[in-house]
């Protein structure tokens, strides 16, 4: 039997340090019937030289990672729809555990594990502190107590019903993209295959994001009219807590990981406040 196509969608910006490494991971797949599709926000280094190199269809546009998401599915032959980014590589088997959940249980959307892996210390501190979130996650999220990820494999048919990815929203976009189809009646599964995901050993690029993320946390809540800060406070005060449980962990790592928070919330309301302007 003919296997379902899987539309890959990378948004990329001067990605070549790290798009190499994700796109060998997805030609390991066990599941061989796929395309790839790069859409690259007009980089000036060798991203989309790398991204030809391993035979990715390369769309180049100016765009918002939204937006580069829904120009790949425009672009996409594929029943299926894969959302990763250039800093992320697959397990080898994670394509097909999703085809396969959604085959056999009729689910329109997968949600995927995803493990944090940090290169020098501040990357590695980063790292830990998104691992000991995703465990709050494993332990609150289902009470409603803590934010959870959001699925990141889909039927092509169901996110095209409901209108696709709001390219307006800087952050929480895969959030709101999740909520309309939850509404919509949209069912979801998950795999047990995982995502590997690499943290920047830069400070400024980690603060870089916040600053962003915070500027388009206004425009979601006006959009989705929810309350998000006391989640996210929330969420970052367990996170801590999981963090500081762990004995095994150095001091030096427990440190910067609170010296993280502390400059990330910093950054992240410094963020909000000009995007309320």
């Amino acid at each position: 039997m003919e296997k379902p196509t899987v539309s890959i969608i990378i948004p990329t910006y001067n990605s070549a340090a790290t798009l190499g490494r994700c796109l060998k991971s997805i030609c390991a797949q066990s599941h061989f019937s796929f395309e790839v599709i790069v859409v690259d926000n007009l980089s000036d280094d060798v991203t989309v030289r790398i991204a030809a190199e391993f035979g990715a269809k390369i769309l180049r546009q100016k765009s918002t990672p939204a937006l580069a998401r829904n120009l790949g599915v425009a672009n996409s032959i594929g029943k299926y729809v894969f959302f990763i980014d250039s800093d992320q590589a697959l397990s080898t088997s994670v394509m097909e555990e999703c085809v396969r959940n959604c085959e056999n249980e009729n689910a329109g959307m997968v949600r995927v594990p995803e493990i944090f892996i940090g290169d020098g210390f501040w990357g590695s501190c980063s790292a830990e502190w998104k691992n000991c979130g995703g465990k709050v996650e494993q332990k609150y999220g289902a009470s409603g107590r803590s934010l959870t990820g959001e699925p990141r494999f889909f039927v092509k048919e169901s996110i095209t019903r409901v209108g696709l990815l709001d390219p307006a929203l800087l952050w929480g976009e895969d959030y709101d993209l999740y909520q309309r189809l939850r509404k919509m009646g949209v069912t979801e599964t998950r795999c047990a295959s995982e995502l590997y995901h690499y943290e920047s050993a830069s400070i400024k690029v980690v603060l870089f994001k916040n600053l962003r993320y915070g500027k388009s946390i206004p425009t979601f809540i006006h959009g989705s009219k929810e309350r998000v800060l006391s989640p996210i406070f929330r969420h970052a005060l367990l996170t801590l807590r999981e963090v500081l449980n762990d004995l095994n962990k150095k001091p030096g790592m427990v440190l910067g990981c609170a010296f993280l928070l502390g400059l990330k919330a910093y950054v992240l309301m410094i963020g909000f406040m000009a995007g309320l302007k």
